[in-house]
């Protein structure tokens, strides 16, 4: 393999044969490693891919986009992770680029490892809300505003007005103080 792996990469792998549930044989791969460890190391962290499309209810379970490069639906499966050589790896299919899935992948990894907070010391309501609208909830002391994902590009439709803006979670002070 001399081809640059990078985070997001889709190979085919083979896992061979394996005993229960693990994934066995030839099959997609999801590159997890993050591309300073590619550079360097002889060995790659991936997660196999399934177009079997079944318990998507399952966080571990992420639907990949139509444009990854795969030949078929698929999703991967985050609970299916391993090391293994890059040498190992086959045939180049695409890349997840999309900012949407690798969200919801990160999202799963952290929930995987135990590494997710389930419950937040304060709750509040998530609301989009647009400039415009963000600004008559930022004039009312007694509401606390933080955006949701301050790394999110992605915008939506506000709650109020319908127009564009991004997620925000807003506390009562009173019940968050």
């Amino acid at each position: 393999m001399n081809r640059t792996i990078k985070r997001g990469d889709i190979f085919y792998y083979d896992f061979g044969e394996n005993k229960g549930s693990i994934q066995c044989g030839r099959r997609p791969v999801l590159c997890l490693q993050a591309d300073d460890f590619n550079r360097k190391a002889p060995t790659v962290i991936v997660a196999a891919i399934t177009t079997v499309i079944k318990k998507q209810y399952m966080p571990s379970h992420i639907l990949l986009p139509p444009d990854a490069g795969l030949p078929q639906p698929s999703m991967v499966l985050l609970e299916q992770i391993r090391a293994i050589n890059k040498t190992d790896l086959e045939d180049y299919l695409g890349c997840v680029e999309d900012e949407t899935t690798w969200r919801d992948i990160n999202k799963a990894i952290k929930k995987e490892f135990g590494l997710w907070i389930y419950k937040p010391d304060r709750t509040g309501d998530i609301r989009c809300l647009c400039p415009k609208c963000l600004q008559d909830y930022k004039s009312n002391s007694s509401l606390i505003i933080k955006r949701l994902d301050p790394f999110s590009s992605k915008k939506d439709r506000c709650v109020k007005c319908d127009g564009l803006g991004y997620d925000y979670i807003v506390y009562d002070k009173r019940r968050a103080l």
